[in-house]
């Protein structure tokens, strides 16, 4: 099995990382038995992040008594130099380590929060700060805007990126991911599942895999998923015909529906919250029922009975999406989300 090299790091791991955004839905517990058994089997790099509550905590307790080295990242939403310290020190204590390998600013989609994070007092000043008092190894950022993808490996302040990478989601082949490449810029390649809406596995992460520059980090919820996934990343990553047929078919079942969370289409007149809808099926499967009903996604539901089917998002969506449709539609699907909640 030949390890991955994240940029110029210095960091080599298996193949795949453990994402860490399902686990919050399962019990402490049966959470630990899961992230053991993906050490016990070749796993050494996970990621998580500060937004997703009790995570951190489950991975630190996973870790006690494990010895061999695992790599931690984790990340932050904040935009200012305060709030991101506390939030490492926060992580920090739940992970229960003295220093964390990779820590990310969480999210910087738009011109709005880019700023921020780069501004005098903002959040990459944190973790600059951070890395002299050795609480991080090294600096990152996610996005799920290749247009600040490139602004931000542009500023060379970042030494690894997360992106979102499957076979539905492949623009980042254009340039992103040689760009990252020839900066020395290790590439996390989360959502290789597409959010959740690719249900094979196998052809999901084979297309990711073979990419070598890339670690996929898929969410893994169970003993079972774990086990399948590694399978999968110690074979062959060659598509066969009948998969790369497979990905055809789901590219074009999904292509006219799917939301690459770009976010051209914001901001609606309306207010309606169009990413995070569209994204209803996702937080369904991926977040604990009590982070739904309240907070920001129950928001985002309320923002969704606005929409008055203007068509201004269809003229701004670069995939042509039936927008209006698909978020009466995932107002829809979580409204019988509610209904079997109340019911149970």
């Amino acid at each position: 099995m030949n390890k991955r090299r994240l940029g110029s790091t210095g960091i080599e791991v298996f193949p795949i990382a453990f994402g860490g955004i399902p686990i919050q839905r399962v019990e402490e517990e049966e959470a630990v038995k899961i992230i053991k058994r993906a050490i016990e089997l070749g796993i050494d790099f996970i990621d998580t992040a500060r937004a997703y509550s009790d995570s951190e905590a489950k991975i630190g307790k996973a870790l006690k008594g494990v010895n061999k080295r695992v790599y931690i990242a984790s990340k932050s939403q904040a935009k200012d130099k305060e709030t991101i310290l506390k939030d490492i020190e926060t992580s920090l204590n739940q992970l229960e380590v003295n220093r964390i390998d990779i820590y990310q600013l969480h999210g910087v989609n738009d011109k709005t929060a880019f700023d921020k994070v780069m501004a005098t007092g903002g959040a990459l000043e944190g973790l600059k700060e951070a890395k002299e008092r050795g609480l991080i190894e090294h600096i990152g950022v996610s996005t799920h805007s290749l247009d600040f993808a490139e602004k931000l490996m542009e500023t060379g302040e970042f030494e690894v990126i997360q992106i979102a990478y499957n076979f539905i989601e492949t623009d980042c082949e254009k340039k992103i991911l040689k760009m990252a490449q020839e900066r020395g810029i290790g590439v996390i390649g989360m959502k290789p599942f597409g959010g959740g809406v690719i249900e094979n596995a196998k052809i999901a992460l084979k297309y990711v895999l073979k990419q070598g520059y890339v670690i996929p980090d898929p969410g893994m919820q169970s003993i079972e998923e774990v086990e399948e996934n590694v399978a999968i990343a110690l074979d062959s990553y060659a598509l066969t015909e009948e998969e790369l047929q497979e990905i055809e078919r789901i590219k074009k079942e999904f292509g006219s529906v799917f939301c690459r969370r770009c976010e051209y289409c914001q901001p609606c007149p309306q207010g309606v919250q169009i990413p995070a809808i569209l994204r209803t099926k996702d937080f369904i499967k991926r977040l604990p029922p009590e982070r739904l009903v309240t907070g920001w996604f129950y928001e985002a539901y309320l923002s969704g009975k606005n929409c008055i089917k203007c068509g201004v998002c269809i003229s701004k969506c670069p995939y042509n999406l039936p927008i209006p449709d698909l978020v009466e539609k995932n107002i829809q699907i979580f409204e019988e989300f509610l209904e079997d909640l109340r019911q149970k």
